[in-house]
């Protein structure tokens, strides 16, 4: 499908309007006039209305200082580098920005007109004017401007199709305006504005001051200027952003025609493969149905054969698991009776050498110095026979033992101190039945070995 071709045409011709606007400030002492009826206006009154109220001078002194009168001409400088910043973003795909020589002279020589003010210009304009409020104004638009400029701002110089023969975008301005770049540049013509139509009351009053022929709207001239300017530049910022944007709808149509005409070709080609496939199809059903026929009889008798052998396996498997399982759970009886046992003789033998190891003159366990042929039944709380335990169970004195962990210590540490004779004494004193004299002698014993 083909494209709108007068598109380029017109935008050419508009961008030549545009420029034609970027005029010098001589030429507007004839226009006295506003034009207030820019589609940006309209679009955005409230935005206006803002800014208006914002920059005018709410101060009503007369005298201002050098600085101050500094400060305004700083501010016009930095509202006319804002449009200047714009102005290099307006242009046709291939055209270097800022490459317009009219433009760029129209900005010198406005730049000229603003360092050349006089005191009493700038004072005119000072008395209507908040230089901070407009210096503000235009701080964030700036930084949007110079982030966009950097190339920190996403902005594609060309937009091409990513498959073959798919038509792509054709914009005048090569590409599209962010949303931040055409906020800002309305902020920077509001500014312009509200600036121009401020100045204009402030200048008309210095007329009335000065009478019929006073020379009072030389100040204006250059917010005059500025506007003209900024209204040109702000035009040529949105008539970018709409020639994107209709340019978009356009290549979506061509793509769509592209598209359907592809589609065509695939519909016919669908049937013709459809047909094919169906063919195929059918064919190959019939050589599936005889194959799986046959497959079927083939797996019912094997499975027939490998179920007899899985289940003698099994049943093979379950008596070696059961023979396994019960000679593990002897074993693990076994063991754990074992070692149930060490750990009581353990605790019972550091129990004994914890006694053994008292002080002098500490009482003894009676239990301790009992012989072992003194036994008795096991008694509960109440101090009777203890319920369930059968009567051949019985306690009966760890003497023995105690002589036998004695003996055992002083072979493994050393006879220390005098060691083996108390244990020889307490020998001589267990075979006369004196078991108390000789437990006191066993612990002599004990704790000389361990000197």
């Amino acid at each position: 499908m083909k494209t709108n071709r007068l598109r380029p045409t017109l935008a050419t011709a508009l961008m030549i309007v545009m420029t034609c606007m970027l005029v010098s400030p001589t030429l507007l002492a004839a226009d006295g006039g506003t034009d207030k009826g820019t589609t940006t206006q309209k679009q955005l009154p409230n935005a206006k209305a803002t800014v208006l109220a914002s920059v005018k001078n709410r101060n009503t002194k007369d005298d201002f200082t050098t600085e101050e009168l500094e400060q305004m001409r700083t501010a016009l400088l930095d509202l006319l580098d804002a449009n200047q910043t714009l102005s290099s973003m307006v242009h046709p795909q291939g055209e270097t920005k800022g490459s317009s020589k009219a433009n760029a002279n129209d900005f010198d020589e406005a730049r000229v007109n603003i360092q050349q003010m006089s005191t009493k210009d700038l004072s005119t304009l000072r008395k209507a004017l908040d230089p901070t409020k407009m210096q503000e104004k235009l701080a964030n638009s700036q930084r949007v401007l110079s982030k966009f400029k950097d190339g920190q701002t996403t902005r594609s110089s060309s937009v091409t199709p990513n498959s073959a023969g798919l038509p792509g975008i054709n914009a005048y301005c090569g590409a599209p305006v962010s949303t931040a770049v055409i906020i800002a540049a309305d902020v920077v013509y509001f500014t312009a504005e509200a600036v121009r139509d401020i100045a204009q009351d402030g200048c008309n009053q210095v007329l009335v001051v000065l009478g019929e022929g006073g020379n009072g709207r030389a100040a204006c001239l250059i917010t005059d200027a500025i506007y003209i300017i900024a209204k040109a530049v702000n035009q040529g910022i949105h008539f970018c952003d709409d020639d994107y944007n209709q340019a978009v709808t356009q290549a979506n149509y061509d793509r769509l025609g592209h598209i359907h005409d592809d589609l065509d070709a695939s519909v016919a080609n669908d049937n013709t493969n459809e047909a094919t496939i169906v063919s195929n199809d059918n064919a190959n059903t019939l050589t599936l149905d005889t194959h799986a026929t046959t497959n079927t009889t083939n797996i019912v008798n094997n499975d027939n054969a490998n179920r007899v052998t899985i289940v003698n396996n099994d049943n093979a498997n379950a008596l070696a698991l059961t023979t396994l399982v019960n000679a593990a759970l002897t074993q693990i009886i076994t063991n754990a009776n074992a070692n149930k046992d060490e750990v009581k003789n353990l605790l019972l033998r550091t129990q004994i050498e914890s006694d053994l190891s008292s002080t002098d003159g500490a009482a003894f366990v009676a239990l301790y110095e009992t012989p072992s042929n003194v036994c008795f039944p096991s008694l509960n709380a109440l101090g009777l026979p203890q319920p369930g335990v059968p009567s051949s169970v019985t306690q009966c004195g760890l003497l023995d033992l105690v002589r036998s962990i004695v003996s055992q210590t002083i072979a493994n540490v050393g006879a220390g101190t005098n060691a083996q004779s108390y244990f020889a004494i307490g020998d001589s004193q267990r075979a006369m039945g004196k078991y108390k004299a000789a437990y006191a002698s066993y612990r002599l014993a004990f704790k000389a070995a361990g000197k």
